[in-house]
């Protein structure tokens, strides 16, 4: 997951780099753009995508696995890990030193809080 991450991003810097400063400029905003917004509407227009230089269409491939790739990540507990800690209850801490004052023996492990 993190070599597709660090690829993606190196190829959009390098897309980014060879099409803006070093060549004539390329305007990602007219071609790229819609057509990945395109996608979520289920009517993909390949055209869009046929004059992009290819830095620009291997940088989208690569963002593609990407996602592809996400849910059988443990990235995907980003999405899930913090509702359930937002409404965990808070933790008590208790010595042990505590509960060898009290009528009843130490046990071992955990006990339930009241």
């Amino acid at each position: 997951m993190y070599a597709v991450l660090s690829i993606t991003i190196v190829l959009g810097l390098a897309a980014t780099v060879a099409a803006n400063v070093i060549g004539g400029g390329y305007n990602y905003r007219a071609t790229s753009s819609p057509w990945f917004r395109s996608i979520f509407f289920f009517s993909p227009d390949p055209a869009l995508m046929a004059g992009a230089p290819i830095l620009f269409q291997v940088h989208v491939l690569s963002a593609l696995l990407l996602f592809a790739i996400w849910p059988f990540t443990r990235l995907v507990h980003m999405l899930t890990a913090p509702i359930g800690y937002l409404t965990r209850p808070y933790i008590v801490y208790r010595s042990r030193a505590d509960q060898t004052t009290g009528a009843r023996a130490p046990r071992r492990g955990w006990e339930p809080s009241r």
